[in-house]
């Protein structure tokens, strides 16, 4: 079925204020899934809510939890305290935008914390207020080393995003070749899957989404280093768990997931005018559009444009959501009296 953005937005606003969260938390946080939704990164968007709802019922959430934010120089350290991750993260954009504005840059770093969205979302809202942000989170092991056979490493994914005098130029993107929210969303409308995204039990690729045990890291041994650089931003210098000490959203609720962010916001308004800048990669943007497509029905875009031009569609349209995800949430709403629309 096709939703309205806005409507799908109210409801789980509406069930998260029932789980506890504060009218501005739960609207944050039913804010930052649906724009997943909205982006087409569907893994990342509203499918998440029955684990959170489980993760939650096992006292590893608290939603009323405060992060603790301790400031020293240019250096913002988060401690989740038990809070959501879009939460803590959300502590740690705003005191990293607030003190590049004093020092220029600012870096923060985040334990304790669990699934916080897409990290596409708070590199954009640093963006959208003055600085270019970089964003990145380690998460559970789910993707085999370069040349190795059982997972090791997160999805471990890498955001940033600039203003122009148009939409913000932003990346986000998994360190492996998919999400694996992708192939979750590939076993519930039950398609195939591309024989890239990961292997088996036995290390062998398959396209059967209810096969794949790992995932596959993106450009072999590139996107496992990177992977790697985030693993060591992300969890070890946060001082969050690392690799195999991480807890799954999904398998381990007798435990919390312990993952760590890092983020860091450059203030432009210490190097050149916001102006300056936005005209400058404004330019940068239309060389882009100006370079000759290989073929000729696809123009050259800039990163983040297919999530936007995806955006206006389904702000226009509707938010397409599998039978099976729909049924999922629907028993959600009912088991708290929040009927799904």
């Amino acid at each position: 079925m096709d939703i309205e953005a806005d409507l799908l937005t109210s409801w789980a606003t509406a069930l998260l204020r029932r789980w506890g969260y504060t009218d501005a938390d739960a609207e944050f946080l039913a804010t930052t899934l649906v724009d997943a939704n909205a982006r087409g990164v569907d893994s990342h968007g509203v499918v998440r809510i029955p684990a959170y709802e489980r993760r939650i019922a096992e006292n590893l959430v608290d939603t009323r939890a405060v992060p603790k934010v301790d400031v020293s120089g240019a250096v913002i350290k988060v401690d989740a305290n038990g809070a959501a991750g879009q939460i803590a993260a959300r502590a740690a954009v705003e005191s990293a935008l607030e003190l590049s504005r004093e020092a220029g840059i600012a870096c923060a770093a985040v334990r304790g914390s669990t699934h916080f969205g897409t990290a596409g979302y708070y590199a954009r809202w640093l963006a959208g207020n003055g600085a270019i942000g970089i964003v990145v989170s380690n998460s559970e092991p789910i993707v085999v080393p370069h040349g190795g056979k059982k997972a090791l490493l997160g999805t471990n994914p890498i955001a940033f995003a600039a203003p122009t005098e148009s939409d913000a130029v932003s990346l986000d993107m998994a360190t492996s070749t998919s999400a694996m929210g992708k192939v979750l969303i590939a076993r519930a409308t039950g398609q195939q899957v591309p024989d890239t995204w990961g292997v088996d039990d036995a290390g062998n690729p398959s396209t059967d989404p209810n096969a794949i045990s790992a995932l596959l890291p993106a450009a072999g041994p590139k996107g496992y280093g990177l992977a790697f650089l985030v693993e060591i931003l992300g969890g070890v210098l946060s001082g969050a768990a690392v690799s195999h000490g991480l807890g799954s959203m999904y398998a381990d609720f007798d435990r919390p997931q312990d993952v760590g962010h890092w983020i860091l916001a450059i203030n432009i308004e210490h190097f050149m005018p916001v102006a300056e800048f936005t005209k400058r990669s404004q330019a940068l943007v239309e060389l882009a559009h100006a370079t000759e497509p290989a073929a000729q029905d696809n123009g050259v875009l800039v990163p983040g444009e297919p999530e936007e031009r995806t955006r206006a569609e389904r702000l226009r349209k509707g938010i397409p959501i599998p039978d099976e995800v729909v049924n999922e949430l629907q028993q959600v709403g009912e088991r708290h009296g929040v009927a799904f629309p």
